[in-house]
């Protein structure tokens, strides 16, 4: 996530440069996961992760404080194969946040978003080190 601001400061901005108009960088983290997507809301609908991969929401507990954060993330399904409801499915998240690591490491649970919860899961390890955002 890459944030460029107005000449007014606002809550979306990264940081001091930022308001003077500069692109400040964000850290990705890639993870193996394991996900149990939730029922679809409606009877005949396929459950909402995307087929392909695409962007979600992960919503994770920081280690100390035990206080929630939601980071953007990209998920790619690494079985390629179709991801159904109440079933187990393995994924690879690249996760978008300085603090990520705060909130995920091996054995951490998290929820998927995308308007509404659509999944738990759990790390089931980091696959590389951070890497700076473009």
């Amino acid at each position: 996530m890459v944030w460029t601001t107005s000449p007014e400061p606002t809550a979306r901005t990264a940081s001091t440069s930022a308001r003077q108009g500069t692109v400040g960088k964000v850290k990705q983290y890639k993870y193996s996961a394991l996900v149990r997507l939730n029922p679809p809301s409606d009877v005949s609908a396929e459950p909402e992760l995307p087929a392909a991969g695409g962007r979600v929401v992960v919503r994770a507990r920081h280690h100390d404080t035990r206080m929630s954060k939601i980071f953007s993330a990209l998920i790619s399904n690494a079985q390629d194969r179709t991801a159904r409801a109440n079933r187990s499915i393995q994924l690879t998240l690249t996760v978008l946040g300085d603090d990520a690591c705060d909130y995920l490491e091996a054995g951490d649970s998290f929820t998927l978003w995308r308007g509404h919860d659509i999944g738990q899961g759990v790390i089931s390890r980091r696959l590389s080190w951070w890497a700076d955002a473009p």
